[in-house]
């Protein structure tokens, strides 16, 4: 199809009442979704010449610039996609972020295209600070370090991640170019093994103050609106307890919504289970969350991750160290919806003094 009988077909209808709906939408549907990348960025470009955007024009937008931030090219295509992104956010009311835009570059095109956009990049340029992390998390981007640098001069809230994966993150198992997208059909720490802890346990658990508690929410931001579906609490035990006590009938005994005799599926995991499931939950979002994609989701992650393992500076090495002195275990119970798996989350957290226990959990489902 030509990139001008696409356009007009695009603005033919702007609602789902309108007569030519189906034929507007299905430039998209049939055509847009088949499309090369060079028939992909003519159409973008002639789409952006429109001064009143029809929804289907704004659909296929979408779906346009997505393909072709997938479709591999050269230093070319990854200059076009940035630019186009920004220029769409201008044009019209799309539904992408510019987070998102980052992410899909960083699964799509080849790492030496990626670094060479922080060469002369703007700490103004968010694509360009998001993509800084998805490239990180995917290889080696020491070579950004003055980018970075820029970014921390301006306040950036991404500049103080690191530019190579943290050892707990090299289980992301992120796309990345050549591979195509695929997805993750296993859970963090599905294979750990099971942790019961001591039959009839008895231990006094009183419930204290966590003023990090809205911190260790921070990888759940975007799920549900519903405050009692995020529950963060801590708990101080009456007697330390020994690593083999950290179980299931440990935390049958403590006084959260989310434990109780209710609780199962208790395993115990590891600072690198812990933290690709939080990264997972920010990056995916709830039910109907957004989801922050890579970069955010790496940042609210270690956020989460700090609160959890009692540490107050923003420092990933600090962070992951602490993390590691900790006992840590996931698990579900009736309080959540048990509807998707991926949406049922419970993680409780035995701090080195072993009389100290974190709870984060959240539910959302459809």
């Amino acid at each position: 199809m030509e990139i001008a009988e696409a356009v007009r077909r695009m603005g033919l209808a702007n609602t789902y009442k309108d007569p030519h709906w189906n034929r507007a939408v299905k430039v998209t549907d049939n055509t847009v979704q088949k499309a090369a990348p060079e028939w992909l960025e003519a159409l973008l470009g002639a789409l952006l010449q429109v001064t009143r955007p029809t929804y289907p024009m704004r659909y296929g937008f979408e779906v346009a610039l997505r393909r072709l931030a997938l479709a591999p090219g050269d230093a070319d295509r990854v200059a076009n996609v940035r630019a186009l992104a920004v220029q769409g956010r201008a044009w019209a009311d799309v539904r992408y972020g510019l987070p998102e835009v980052a992410e899909l570059l960083a699964c799509g095109q080849p790492p030496e295209h990626l670094l060479a956009v922080f060469d002369d990049a703007d700490p103004a340029d968010e694509l360009a600070a998001c993509l800084l992390q998805e490239t990180a998390l995917r290889h080696d981007a020491t070579s950004a370090t003055e980018f970075a640098e820029r970014l921390r001069a301006a306040g950036h809230p991404l500049a103080d991640l690191p530019l190579r994966p943290a050892p707990a993150e090299r289980e992301h198992a992120l796309t990345a170019y050549p591979e195509p997208p695929k997805p993750a059909w296993c859970l963090p720490g599905d294979d750990a093994p099971e942790a019961p802890g001591p039959p009839g346990l008895a231990i006094a658990a009183e419930a204290v103050d966590w003023p990090d508690s809205s911190r260790a929410r921070s990888a759940f931001r975007d799920w549900t609106a519903d405050a009692e579906d995020i529950e963060a609490r801590l708990f101080r035990l009456g007697r330390p307890i020994a690593a083999g006590e950290f179980g299931s009938s440990l935390l049958s005994a403590l006084p959260a919504a989310s434990t109780g005799p209710a609780v199962t599926g208790v395993r115990r995991v590891t600072t690198a289970d812990v933290l690709r499931r939080l990264f997972g939950a920010a990056a995916g979002g709830g039910a109907y969350g957004p989801g922050m994609h890579g970069a955010y989701a790496r940042r609210a992650s270690w956020e989460s991750l700090a609160a959890l393992a009692d540490v107050q500076e923003f420092n990933v090495t600090a962070i992951e160290e602490a993390a590691d002195r900790c006992g840590w275990l996931f698990y579900t119970s009736d309080w959540h919806m048990r509807i998707i798996p991926t949406l049922d989350v419970g993680i409780a957290a035995l701090r080195p003094d072993r009389r100290t226990v974190a709870v984060l959990a959240a539910t959302d489902a459809d």
